[in-house]
């Protein structure tokens, strides 16, 4: 015998409309394909992220010379270093004194420098160069990054005596220049200044390395 079907109530105990459609099972929507999120390293990423202990060691070394030409080297001489790089000052212990700061900090200064001193030219004023913090034309810190401090001096190597006016130095009109050629003002190997930047900045990094951690020891 077959058993009537049962009908489905369309209201509900105060008279209005049930959606009996909320009731059925709603299919999912499928979400449209999606690139992979897993990207190669890079050395943007090593940098910012390292994770070798040669990478740990590098980044800390930036981070020790940053510290110097930004802060330290005018401080050591005033004999006032109070600040520390970010990587030492986080492996202070809990509680320690300010003095105790101050004497570690000024240690620390001394080390750097005399590791500074013992590099070969040009590494260390590749260096200066690199890390000192100075105001270049925006075209040429868009450009050159942290290599423009040595794309500037490399250009001026090559014309040590650009047009300029008589209040600007030697090295602004020389990145005035660079500023120019990026524009398309004027024709500049911009190329390959780029290319022989990189190179001296990564040496000099990696003998400041060498001499700053003999025979593998952490910076401390």
């Amino acid at each position: 015998m077959t058993r009537p079907k049962t009908a489905v109530n369309t209201t509900n105990p105060h008279g209005e409309p049930n959606d009996v459609t909320k009731h059925r099972t709603q299919p999912v929507p499928r979400k449209p394909s999606e690139p992979s999120t897993r990207v190669s390293p890079t050395r943007a990423d090593a940098a910012l992220h390292p994770v070798t202990p040669d990478e740990v060691m590098l980044s800390r070394a930036k981070g020790e010379l940053d510290w110097w030409f930004s802060y330290a080297e005018g401080a050591i001489h005033r004999e006032d270093v109070s600040i520390l790089p970010s990587y030492a000052a986080v492996r202070l212990p809990a509680g320690v004194s300010d003095g105790d700061c101050r004497a570690k900090a000024f240690a620390l200064g001394r080390t750097v420098q005399g590791c500074l001193a013992s590099l070969r030219a040009p590494h260390a004023s590749v260096l200066r160069a690199a890390f000192t913090p100075r105001r270049w034309p925006r075209a040429v810190r868009s450009e050159f990054r942290s290599l423009a401090g040595i794309a500037v001096r490399l250009l001026l190597s090559e014309d040590p005596w650009p047009p300029r006016t008589m209040r600007a130095g030697l090295e602004d009109a020389s990145a005035g220049r660079l500023a120019a050629a990026i524009a398309g003002t004027i024709k500049l190997p911009i190329g390959r200044i780029r290319t022989r930047a990189h190179k001296m900045l990564g040496g000099a990094v990696v003998a400041y390395f060498k001499a700053r951690s003999p025979k593998g020891l952490a910076l401390v």
